[in-house]
């Protein structure tokens, strides 16, 4: 069996962490079948490249193009990973309309390129602006379509009020449909559309369980925080001002690992409430330095709100670190599924967080046992050799139904 993936969301020499998870999730399928992996590199320089400063603004754009045109293929035979170049509209603000950009620029030149692999799926991760285009290719090749859904409904209908509607067609024209949580699933079963079964299956994560007994700090509790610092709904301003209800209570510090456009604004929140140094902004950090930072941490926290899921979570919990984060959140909820005695606050509540965050500190023995849960349920539910398994059998499926038909 050939399938080919396609995800604009992956590693590159410029974003050698984004997408570092899928990267995993073909390696890993791999094993089972030939992943053709085409990764859609958009030539348009991000927002975060432009300042006040114009010969700033010159040299980051210019130092970005450089990092771009040093993109090369991967050598290997499976996975292959070709990095297909491209050009969109602005985003968000012409999102609704980018799926007939692209579609008119690249549709050809895109069907060339995947013909050449003679696939039996396609195979895509995210909703935009992908999975119109790849539901044509796959059309004209007459082969099933997947959507792996990475997002959540809350978040879409939010960014696109006006369009989310013309999104969700994309979903009826599938073979078959992927989420990450029971709660994600939920809320496509409540959106009352004509879509296949949607099939839950987890992400695996990269670190290695800590197997031996957690050992937490004593006379003050760091907690650490990893995320972009890209969309409002982390809520990393309410995680900040829980610091400075905590200040006043208990001996605290916070990490947080993650850099975005919300960076400059979140260190000002951190300074006006007196909080330099019980807060560290950490910027943007590779896995083995995100590693460390959680083995040097006592508690998890990501107040996000909505989430899909989320596999700082999942990453967490094999370092053995307790996690807090927010009621209605994909990952959060999943865990409490699954038996993790998870603390889950109200989303949008500084003083909710910090009270939950305080309870958990004053309570070594429940720290303890998250932290031996935790452990046990990474290694019995999310590992890449199971997402591959699942993911295997579900194109095998979907094959077999489409031959049927």
């Amino acid at each position: 069996m050939t399938v080919v993936e396609i995800s604009e969301c992956f590693p590159d020499t410029s974003n050698p962490v984004t997408g570092e998870f899928i990267l995993q999730h073909v390696r890993a399928l791999s094993k089972y079948c030939k992943v053709i992996t085409i990764v859609p590199l958009r030539y348009v320089p991000p927002k975060e490249l432009i300042s006040f400063n114009p010969s700033k603004t010159f040299s980051g754009i210019v130092n970005w193009m450089i990092s771009r045109s040093r993109v090369v293929n991967s050598s290997g035979d499976n996975p292959a990973v070709i990095y297909f170049p491209y050009i969109s509209l602005l985003r968000p603000y012409f999102e609704s309309i980018d799926n007939s950009f692209i579609k008119f620029f690249f549709h050809r030149r895109l069907n060339k390129l995947i013909r050449r692999f003679k696939p039996d799926i396609i195979y895509c991760n995210w909703l935009r602006p992908w999975a119109e285009v790849s539901f044509r290719q796959a059309q004209h090749l007459g082969i099933p379509f997947i959507i792996d859904h990475h997002e959540d409904i809350p978040t879409l209908k939010k960014l696109f009020p006006q369009s989310f509607s013309k999104f969700l067609r994309t979903f009826q024209k599938a073979d078959g449909i992927v989420v990450h949580s029971s709660l994600n699933r939920k809320q496509w079963i409540e959106e009352n559309l004509n879509i296949p079964d949607v099939k839950i299956n987890y992400y695996g994560q990269n670190f290695t369980v800590n197997n031996s007994e957690k050992k937490f700090n004593t006379g003050l509790c760091k907690i650490i925080c990893v995320s972009h610092l890209s969309e409002k709904r982390k809520n990393i301003d309410d995680l900040i001002r829980a610091i400075a209800i905590l200040k006043t209570k208990t001996k605290v510090l916070l990490s947080i690992a993650g850099d975005g456009i919300l960076k400059n604004e979140y260190v000002t929140t951190a300074e006006s409430l007196d909080l330099t140094k019980e807060i560290t902004f950490h910027g943007r950090r590779t896995q083995s330095e995100i590693d460390y930072l959680l083995e040097e941490s006592d508690i998890f926290v990501l107040p996000s709100y909505p989430e899909a899921f989320g596999i700082v979570f999942i990453e967490a919990l094999a370092k053995g670190l307790p996690v807090i984060t927010c009621e209605g959140n994909g990952g959060g909820e999943e865990l409490r599924l699954l038996d993790y005695p998870v603390v889950l606050v109200k989303p949008n509540s500084p003083a909710d967080l910090a009270e939950g965050i305080l309870k958990l500190v004053n309570d070594r023995d429940k720290m303890s046992e998250m932290s031996e849960s935790g452990k046990q349920i990474v290694q019995t539910h999310f590992t890449w050799e199971k997402n591959a398994y699942k993911t295997y059998e579900y194109l095998v499926e979907i094959i077999n139904k489409d031959v049927q038909k």
